[in-house]
């Protein structure tokens, strides 16, 4: 088999998955203080550098293309003696995505809800999900507003927290505020909040979230339990709709029915009680990696995107040169095998 198929192949993977970040980017450009993301690559001759060093295998053993599972006569013990063994990568290797975490233009807008933070730091969120469950989330979009009972909220209504992650209430009939470059609320000259902003010292532990927040990274206990929690709900929804489906079909028998209704229920009030544990002890994990931020907070401004419209797309243009080059490759081998096999071999 020709590598060079394969060589194209990962190259063009690699180049589309660039393109979908960058465009990604794009649609971003005017989201109030989104950080824009960019993924890595490694190139065969690095990744053959670290294979030449890797003990973990012998040297000498020929490798596959691709991930293969191999027969270990070692795990005596173990009734699974098949282990995955990692193949050779016979081109460019998909890195990891990152996010550029520098602070994007400020914007004035003298709108009295509006702030942003000058500095490194985030604002304290307070989530709701579908689940009705609570969490602190992170953002750096200030685009705030008040709420009809007086409670400073983001545009998507989720709860803006102070420093001691409470909500922050203001008195609705009052709409006129003030604030320093501590966080600190003002209305009539009396203090009413300090809005909560920390830091941390490892961003790798953040990850997106959707709505222009960031969360920390949940551990395997929470995302277990989110696994269990949305099986349970799937399972009473199932449920109801058997023994709706009966009751509309006349059926006069309906014990079984609502006894598994309400063990289904059952299960998921469980199933919920656990991911509620599971997330406050994630959160208590979290606040360990929160330190105090030396962001100064200003009043009637919005932080804009760090994103530079002109240099992404002209990384999109050398992104579709790469590919179209990539194409050509495999183009070019497909009428060489062509030609191997519809003349070259022709008597």
């Amino acid at each position: 088999m020709l590598k060079g198929l394969y060589t194209a192949y990962t190259g063009m993977i690699n180049e589309q998955h660039r393109m979908d970040v960058m465009t990604n980017n794009l649609a971003n450009a005017n989201t109030n203080a989104y950080k824009k993301e960019g993924s890595t690559s490694q190139a065969f001759d690095t990744v053959l550098a670290y294979k030449i060093k890797d003990m973990s295998e012998p040297g000498n053993l020929p490798r596959n293309l691709s991930t293969s599972r191999v027969y270990d006569e070692g795990l005596v013990d173990d009734p699974n003696k098949w282990s995955s063994r990692t193949g050779m990568s016979m081109g460019v290797k998909v890195g990891e995505n990152y996010t550029d975490y520098s602070e994007g233009p400020m914007k004035v807008t003298d709108n009295k809800f509006d702030f942003a933070l000058a500095g490194p730091g985030f604002f304290l969120v307070e989530y709701t999900n579908k689940a009705d469950v609570t969490s602190v989330k992170y953002t750096r979009d200030g685009n705030f507003t008040m709420d009809a009972q007086g409670y400073l909220v983001t545009q998507d209504g989720d709860f803006v927290l102070d420093e001691n992650r409470r909500r922050i209430k203001l008195d609705p009939n009052d709409s006129q505020i003030g604030a320093n470059t501590n966080g600190d609320i003002y209305q009539d000259g009396n203090l009413m909040a300090t809005i909560g902003v920390v830091d941390f010292e490892d961003y790798d532990r953040l990850e997106h979230f959707g709505e222009n927040l960031y969360q920390i990274a949940p551990s395997d206990e929470v995302k277990s339990a989110e696994a269990a929690y949305n099986r349970a709900r799937t399972n009473t929804a199932l449920a109801e709709r058997a023994l709706n489906t009966a009751r509309a079909g006349g059926a006069e028998d309906l014990g079984d029915l609502e006894a598994a209704v309400r063990a289904a229920q059952q299960r998921e009030e469980a199933a919920q009680q656990d991911l509620e544990a599971a997330l406050e002890g994630d959160t208590t994990a979290a606040r360990r990696l929160e330190q105090e931020s030396t962001a100064q907070v200003r009043n009637g401004v919005l932080e804009l995107s760090n994103i530079s419209i002109v240099s992404e797309m002209v990384n999109m243009i050398a992104i579709q040169r790469q590919y179209e080059s990539n194409q050509k490759v495999i183009t070019t081998y497909d009428e060489s095998l062509d030609i191997a096999v519809n003349q070259l071999g022709r008597l």
